[in-house]
């Protein structure tokens, strides 16, 4: 199988939890969808037509947050308040919401399958987008920073526990441990969360309009710094780094 990866980065991001209603906390990580949608744009094509563009080639996906090994710094959070319309039977009726969104964040996308011609398309779509990308809302510009070429993806055998800052498939709430040698070194004190276990979107149901529905959700977790895997979970090797790939193909 073959691959290739790209940086974007931007002042604010912001991944809406599928569940959140006037409060919408922000994914630590683009999800699958987004990473698709994210393609789309780059290829000028609709959802719709991206989504079964990625179906019909099997082309796999990932994302790690590199925010601290290319800006110096994890990505900030901010707290956005946005007021909107909304129709209630015959009335339009103005109403807030409450928006989470990541300040200067940084990631790595991950494209790979194997129809290598496939990938020199995607991979020439993003050197030269149709259209403009966004990390989240059209209001969170992205800036692509590097596009690298497209070498071959091995799969990891056995797995790997270095899977931290990446969007890994299933539940791993018990499959970690709190690294503490890290912990005891930082210079400051530092809060001890939760791994983020999410259910997010890896399958649509498409109306003939193009409006899309979830029809089938996976759990996936994100760990952060302090936090290691205790089993090794499936990965594959881009140069130096190791990334769970996720396929929308029969999930």
């Amino acid at each position: 199988m073959n691959g290739f990866s790209i940086v974007l980065s931007a002042e604010t991001a912001s991944f809406r939890d599928p569940g959140g209603q006037l409060y919408h906390a922000t994914l630590p990580l683009p999800p699958v969808s987004t990473i698709i949608g994210i393609a789309g744009a780059a290829l000028g094509f609709p959802f719709q037509q991206t989504w079964e563009y990625f179906i019909d080639n099997d082309i796999n996906v990932g994302v790690k947050d590199i925010s601290r090994s290319l800006l110096g710094i994890p990505p900030g959070r901010g707290l956005d308040l946005w007021k909107y319309r909304k129709i209630v039977t015959k009335e339009i009726r103005s109403d807030i919401l409450k928006r989470e969104f990541l300040f200067h964040p940084a990631f790595r996308l991950y494209y790979s399958c194997q129809n290598r011609e496939s990938l020199e398309q995607l991979k020439q779509a993003f050197a030269s987008p149709a259209w403009a990308l966004s990390l989240g809302t059209s209001d969170d510009i992205a800036l692509i920073k590097e596009i690298s070429e497209i070498e071959e993806v091995k799969e990891v055998d056995g797995g790997t526990i270095e899977l931290n800052y990446s969007l890994i498939p299933g539940d791993q709430s018990d499959n970690y441990s709190f690294d503490w040698t890290s912990i005891c070194n930082i210079p400051i004190r530092a809060p001890l969360q939760l791994p983020v276990v999410k259910q997010l979107p890896v399958d649509f149901l498409f109306s003939r309009d193009g409006e899309r529905k979830g029809s089938k959700y996976l759990p996936f977790t994100f760990l952060s710094g302090f936090q290691r895997l205790k089993n090794p979970c499936p990965a594959h090797n881009f140069g130096q780094e190791f990334v769970p790939l996720i396929s929308i193909v029969n999930r």
